[in-house]
Formats: C-alpha cells, structure tokens, sequence
C-alpha cells in the first residue's frame, strides 16, 4: 500500500492534465450545501459498511475490520470474502450480491485489477459510495489503464469513489474509522474536537490525526483522499466545511486539477466562520512549461499558491509544526477585539524585560500592532504597579514579582479594561509553571469576562499535553517560545481580516480574441482600461518626417514585442531621440542587427513622469487564468516584485496585493517624488482582469512597463505581448 513518490505536478500524480471537463464528477464540484455535493454523509456517518477483501488472517485487510470494533462503530459491519466464514466475529458474505441489505458504503481492499468490477458489483447492488485502499493505479505506468476502467466504471455504475491508494477517513464523533492505518489502530480513545484534515498524502494523514489525538488537541475528521481517480480533495474540503463541528481545516496539498474551485469553497468556510490552513508541497519545483513573457518566467507554482490562497483568505504555512500549532490556535481562540483605534493592538504583560523586548521584536516583524495604553490606563498602571515595574507597553514586573502576590491579577484586570487592548500575552521567566499554577484561575476568568485572546509564553519551558488541554479549553493559548507566540497572533488577526474579503462579482460581456496586429494590441490595451502611448509605424522607405507629423518630440523607437526579445540588451530601443533623422538611422541599424530589411520600426511618444510598473496574464495555471502585478521594465526579473492573483479579482484584492509588493513604497512618492496614480492602476488591474477572462485563447499577455504617472494622471502603456493558447 505504499503510495510511490510524488513531486507536486500532476503528472508525478498521476492526475488527468487533458481536458478538466473530462472529469466525470465535475457536477458534483459545488462547495455549497446543496444536492450536488457528493453523498459523503453516507461515508462519515455510515450505518452500515461492507468491506471487500477483509480476511482473518492478520494484516491489513484484518486491521480494518479491528480498527472499526476497536474504536466502537455502532452500525453494521459486513466482511466480504470468498474463502472466510466470518472475520473478527462478523458473518463473511460470499459477494456484495449475498447481503442482506444495501450497505452506506463499501470499503475495498482486494488487488488493484479486481477494482473497476467490483464497482460494478457496487452499483449493481445500489451501493452510491466506496473507497477503494488498493495501489497499483495511476502511481505506477501499468496502473494508469486501470485507473481508466476505474472511474468509467464509477461513472457508468453511480459509484462516488474516494481514492485509490489512499487511507481512507476518520469521523471520530460518529466513531466511523473507515481505515486500515496504523496510527488509528494504535490509539485507544478519541477525542473529538473542531479540528478536520484533508491530505493528499496518506501516510501524513495518518501521521497528522495520531498527533492531533496524542497531543490532547483531538480532531473531528481526517480524510486521505489518494490518488483522486474519481473525487478529489476539494470534494472532500467541500463537505467538510458544511459541518457543524468544524472550526479549522488543514489542508495538506501536492497540486490541484481545477484549483479554482477552492475560492468558492473558502468564501463559504469564511461564511460558516470555519478557517482553512494549507500546508502544500513542491515549494523548490518550477515544473512550468517555456513562457514567453518576463513574468511567465519567473512564475512559479508555489508563488501563485501562496499569493492566491492569500487571495481567498487561506492560511499557508510552510512545515508539518507550522501547521499543526496552526490548527490548535484556529480551533479554539477568539479573534482580536476590533477597537477601531490606530493605537490598539496586543498588549504585553511579562516577568522578563528580555522576553517583552523580543516579543515587541517578533510583533514587529510580523507587522502586528502593539498597544499604545491611554492615559486613564497608565493612571491605573501606576496606582498598580510597584515602583521597578515598567508601565508603558510591554509592562515589565521584574522578577521582584514573588514580594506581590496579586500582581499578574491585577495588573491583568487593568489591561483588560483598557479598550485599545486587542489581545494579550502574558510572558513567563524561569519560574513559569509555578506562577501559570498561582495565577490559573485569574487567567481563566480574565479570558473569559474580556473575550480577548489571551497567550501564555513560556521561555522554552514545556508543559504537558493535559495542562495546554486545560487552558485550551478556557480560550488560552500556551506558547513555548516569544517567536511561536506573534506567529499565532498574526493567525489570528489575519482570520479576523479575511472575514471582510469580498468576492468579485461574474464578468460579463463579449468574448474577445488575442489581438494580432500592434494596431489590435493597442485598442485591446484601451479595451482592458491601459492608455497606450500616442505611436506610429514607420516602414522601410518611409519618410520618417511624415509617419511621425503627429508625434510631439522626443520618441522611442524600438523594434515590435513580437521582434525580438530582451530589446533593451540588443541595442534595439532608443530613448530621446530628438529628429526624424535619428528615427530613420536607429531604424536602419535595427534592421540590420535583425537581419530583417522589412522590418517595421515602432515610435512612441516619450514619457519621463511614470513609476515602471507590469500587469500580465498567465492562462495555464492550476488556477486557470492568473493576472499578476509587479514592478515593471528589466525590474521585473532583476527583483521579482511580482504578485498574483486569481480572476476575477475585486479592487480591495488588487490593492491588498500591491501593499505586499516594494512598488508600493516607490508608487507612494519615493524620495521626493510625486504619488502616482494608484487609483488609476487599480482600476486598469481590475479591468484588464476582466478583459482577460473574456479572452478564452489567451496563453499569456504582458503589459511591459506600464507608467504609472503622477496622481490624477493616469496611466500609460509603451509595450504589449500576447500569445494564444495552441
């Protein structure tokens, strides 16, 4: 059952990369709660379960009938064998044809050849869901036949199938362990919580729910979803954010077919107040085809995951650590309090002046606000406060503490009160359990009269399982580290921020082609909101005096996109040119370096008051159609200032994108220098979004620069390249 090594693409996979419409189950890729998602509530809470393959003998296929006694399945277990009696006490049937009733779904582990017909057998009996253990699919060459017969039998047959390859899921509330894993069967009792997985790795879900369970955290559902012949992972995200025992989803990613879909099924998370953490593979793999845009280039799929999920209000991590202290932050603590005060933020109550210097460092660093007290608070600080005792934020008790009893209590009580206070963190020193004992039941009350999030840090002090479930279950976080503290505070105002993301409405209009001619690529500029520069053609034998009569002085001359790349490196654009003789002489030695006699020579108007900026389209992503923003010319790849996001995007996505850019800085009047027109770039971003996607056989575009002028002024466009899809 080992699952083969994967490298994050599709086709290390194995997943179909033809057409997605290919994919019988594409009606079934709604996320909302309605008739089209698949029947999975027949999977997690199963009445009744066959098991195809199970045996007496020990081993896997045994394991799974264990594993469904072992952690207390009240439904109906059925093994199906054709040599056993009865497995672990349960009548063997001879076929899914001899059973005495249509079970809710049926669980094969038989060898991977026997699979597409006994999902036949399935629908035959009227069995609507089945997952199938067995490997040798599309992770080996000889598979990728059988995976075929796999899912036109599930098609033709009605029969919803999760995997092959995988390790099944866990409901641990309606206690239906439909799996063989080991880590399931090493766990003795479960403990429910609002923490749900989705992998596309088996082996980490399994890995993943035994931590969840051992750590004391618990989980409500786990779901190995292998090599998604059939239903893939966003099927399984899909359902699992209708539930009402889910507060936090941790996604474990390898790549995506259709990954559009998850935008939708995260605005319905973010309705249902249910967070989504990612944690996807494959950050050093590029794996894209040859581009012929700058920013294609430069593009990798793990920058898009990021900026997109970003974009849809989805947390990414980047280790199993990161992800797991994630989903235990998500599952139970409060989002800051909203003061709606420019001086609100965390406030900081520590026995360490080190420690709450290293903690305004992490906040800092991580773009948190820190508290700025007010007056009627600092009053209260002082009348609190031993004289030693630091007042300001972050309050320093010294460790003169043991003399004041009360101190934690009180000083706690004031921040508390104070209304810019928008969460706190209490800092430990060496003495940190004895006084986390001491003052338990001031914390406990003071979490739950304020609504605050509250963070207890220690200084690399461990504490145990049971006390972080204590605390836990008072809406208190237990952090061993100052940098592991910030890191949940950013979690949690980022959930807080994402809970305001609006989506960007359908666009409409009609569909247009990719633009061939320098004429059709400027009025597709104005169609996408892009100003171009006023220009004109001059051709071989052409007075340059008359092609360029209504041109004002200085031009650009320069070669068309479609001529040559890297222009600026071969010479082939000039700037300043004053005459129409210098036009026609940079013109003829152009066409020389180009060997090109008939080559067209491209005039532009000249603009000197422009920040450099790019807007481009890349069409062949997991997400489909991507726009992307960065700072423009040869900056594009010398800094990779770039950003992306999915389309349609809304105007409050583009700008959240820019501020994450250090164009940003240059566009807010850099040194002196006027603010550009961010207005202006917004709009054209949004608009050229849409233009995109009513460009079906749009491979890439880029605009390259464009220069955005001072405020008021809008923008203008100096290059263009487009290639279609083919």
């Amino acid at each position: 059952m080992a699952r083969g090594l994967r490298y994050g693409s599709s086709i290390a996979k194995g997943r179909r990369t033809s057409d997605p419409r290919d994919n019988w189950n594409m009606t079934l890729h709604t996320p909302l709660a309605d008739s089209s998602l698949p029947p999975l509530d027949k999977v997690f809470r199963a009445k009744s379960v066959a098991i195809v393959g199970a045996s007496p003998k020990p081993g896997a296929r045994n394991r799974i009938v264990k594993i469904l006694i072992q952690h207390g399945f009240e439904g109906r277990i059925y093994p199906v064998s054709p040599s056993a009696d009865d497995v672990e006490g349960h009548k063997a049937y001879k076929t899914l044809a001899d059973l005495p009733e249509v079970p809710d779904v049926a669980l094969i582990i038989t060898p991977a050849a026997t699979v597409p017909g006994l999902i036949a057998e399935c629908g035959a009996k009227g069995i609507e869901c089945a997952i199938v253990y067995s490997a040798g699919f599309e992770e080996i060459e000889s598979g990728k036949e059988l995976a075929k017969e796999l899912r036109a039998a599930a098609r033709e047959h009605g029969v919803h199938v999760l995997g092959p390859n995988g390790q099944g899921v866990w409901s641990v509330r309606a206690k239906t362990m439909l799996t063989f894993g080991a880590a399931a069967f090493g766990l003795t009792n479960l403990r429910h919580a609002p923490i749900a997985i989705v992998s596309q790795s088996g082996a980490l879900m399994g890995a993943i729910g035994a931590h969840l369970q051992r750590s004391g955290l618990g989980c409500s559902y786990v779901v190995s979803v292998g090599n998604e012949t059939c239903m893939d992972a966003l099927d399984a995200l899909g359902w699992v954010v209708e539930q009402d025992d889910v507060r936090v989803v941790g996604l474990y990613l390898e790549g995506l077919d259709n990954a559009a879909r998850l935008l939708p099924i995260a605005a319905r998370a973010r309705q249902r107040g249910i967070q989504i953490v990612v944690l996807k593979a494959g950050r050093s793999a590029f794996g894209q085809e040859a581009t012929a845009s700058h920013t294609g280039k430069i593009a990798s799929p793990h920058a898009i995951y990021t900026d997109v999920l970003e974009q849809a209000g989805i947390i990414m991590v980047d280790s199993l650590g990161e992800a797991m202290a994630a989903v235990e932050c998500l599952s139970y603590m409060p989002d800051p309090r909203a003061s709606g005060d420019p001086l609100g933020g965390i406030a900081v109550l520590s026995s360490s002046g080190g420690a709450g210097a290293l903690l305004a460092d992490h906040s800092d660093e991580r773009g948190l606000p820190m508290c700025t007290f007010s007056d009627d608070t600092m009053v209260k600080l002082e009348a609190t406060l031993p004289e030693f005792a630091r007042k300001a934020n972050p309050v320093d008790l010294t460790g003169q503490i043991r003399q004041y009893p009360n101190l934690f209590r009180d000083t706690l009580a004031v921040l508390s009160a104070e209304k810019r206070t928008e969460a706190i963190v209490i800092q430990f020193a060496s003495s940190g359990m004895k006084d986390l004992t001491d003052n338990a039941d001031a914390f406990k009350q003071a979490a739950k009269d304020s609504g605050l999030p509250i963070v207890i840090t220690f200084a690399m002090e461990k504490v145990s399982a049971e006390t972080r479930a204590e605390f836990a279950a008072a809406g208190i976080l237990i952090s061993d580290d100052p940098s592991n503290t910030m890191r949940a505070l950013r979690w949690l105002y980022d959930r807080r921020r994402y809970r305001g993301i609006e989506i960007a409405a359908p666009v409409e209009g009609e569909t247009l082609s990719l633009p061939q001619t320098w004429g059709e690529m400027m009025e597709y500029l104005e169609t996408a909101g892009v100003t171009p520069a006023k220009w004109t053609l001059v051709q071989p034998g052409q007075s340059a005096a008359e092609a360029c009569k209504d041109l004002k002085w200085p031009v650009v001359v320069k070669v068309l996109p479609d001529a040559a790349e890297h222009k600026t490196e071969l010479g082939l654009v000039k700037l300043k040119v004053a005459t129409p003789a210098e036009v026609e002489a940079h013109g003829a030695e152009f066409r020389r370096i180009l060997s090109n006699p008939d080559l067209p020579i491209l005039v532009q108007e000249m603009v000197t008051d422009g920040v450099e900026a790019v807007l481009s389209c890349l069409g062949n992503t997991d997400f489909g159609p991507v726009l992307s923003i960065g700072s423009g010319g040869v900056a594009v790849e010398l800094y990779r200032d770039i950003t992306y996001l999915a389309l349609p995007a809304t105007r409050a996505d583009v700008e959240r994108a820019l501020k994450r850019l250090k164009l940003w800085t240059v566009l807010q009047g850099f040194r002196g220098a006027p603010k550009a027109d961010i207005e202006a770039l917004i709009n054209a971003a949004v608009q050229f979004g849409q233009v995109i996607l009513r460009t079906p056989n749009l491979a890439e575009a880029e605009i390259n620069p464009v220069l955005v002028r001072p405020e008021g002024k809008g923008l203008v466009a100096v290059d263009f390249l487009g290639t279609a899809k083919g």
